[in-house]
């Protein structure tokens, strides 16, 4: 019996675990779910191929997004498996702005801009904190569009820069922030950085650690707590941008009309996302194992 015990308090402590996070995912699937509404869809969206643009003053509407692309690396010099997807996007639209920002200019910025934040940025225990955190504020401070090195264009995004905010679905549950366009000044990005601060908690593992201080979760929150507050406009103002348009986790052909190209480097959000699949996948079976 001595001899069974720890296996029975691993065991133990593993259904603990297991039953938490299937509860806690289980909450946030809830609480988290996003209205149909505010998906974009494809016949809201004008399809274009690689080489024609849009203009929406040609076709009555105004184009709120400003045409500039940001992106993150610790120095100026893009990892040469990324930097040839970064420029043809860029070569696509030559006439977005390119923004990169560098682990130097990040702090700067921030420094100059917000220093109210500053000692949050510079204790962060996780760099990626720090690059979650830089699209936020200059998403809000300059508006355009953020993307991660790891996504191509399969298109000109011209089309949907008319609407304010939209911000990618993923799974299991809530929304990605590897890929973001917003207005300037946007209230929901206002939102978003000074909740920063509140949501900075060390969670122990460096998983939830980023996840809920700055990475997904955390925006996926903010999101849940804009839309409860502003439930009349929070649907036209923030869109959601389904698979079949954002392009990341289908099959072959199930998303032609993508705008978006997956590489799937292997980033931290890329690891953090595959984790919390594995757990929405196989939580409850661990579970009763455990049990």
């Amino acid at each position: 019996m001595s001899r069974r015990r720890p296996v029975y308090i691993f065991l133990s402590l593993l259904a603990l675990v297991l039953s938490g996070t299937v509860v806690v995912l289980s909450s946030f699937a809830f609480y988290l779910k996003v209205n149909p509404v505010a998906y974009l869809t494809e016949d809201q969206v004008p399809i274009l191929d690689t080489s024609t643009r849009w203009n929406a003053s040609d076709h009555g509407q105004v184009e709120r997004i400003p045409r500039i692309l940001h992106q993150t690396w610790k120095s100026e010099t893009l990892p040469e498996k990324w930097e040839g997807v970064s420029q043809a996007c860029r070569d696509m639209m030559p006439d977005y702005e390119y923004m990169l920002w560098t682990d130097a200019k990040s702090r700067d910025f921030i420094a100059r801009h917000y220093p109210w934040f500053l000692d949050t940025f510079d204790h962060y225990p996780y760099n990626i904190q720090r690059a979650d955190a830089i699209r936020y504020f200059v998403l809000y401070h300059y508006g355009g569009i953020y993307m991660d090195l790891d996504i191509g264009c399969n298109r000109p995004l011209d089309p949907l820069l008319v609407h304010k905010v939209i911000l990618p679905k993923t799974i299991p549950v809530g929304l990605s922030n590897d890929l973001m366009f917003t207005e300037k000044h946007h209230p929901f990005l206002e939102t978003t950085i000074h909740n920063l601060i509140a949501f900075d908690y060390n969670w122990i593992l460096n998983y939830p650690t980023v996840m809920f201080s700055t990475g997904p979760m955390f925006l996926s929150m903010v999101y849940g707590l804009y839309v409860s507050k502003h439930r009349v406009t929070a649907d036209a103002d923030i869109r959601v941008l389904p698979k079949a348009l954002y392009g990341k986790n289908i099959n072959t052909g199930e998303a032609p009309y993508s705008f978006f190209a997956h590489y799937y480097g292997s980033s931290w959000h890329a690891d953090d996302a595959a984790f919390i699949g594995f757990l929405g996948t196989w939580g409850k079976s661990l579970m009763w194992l455990g049990l």
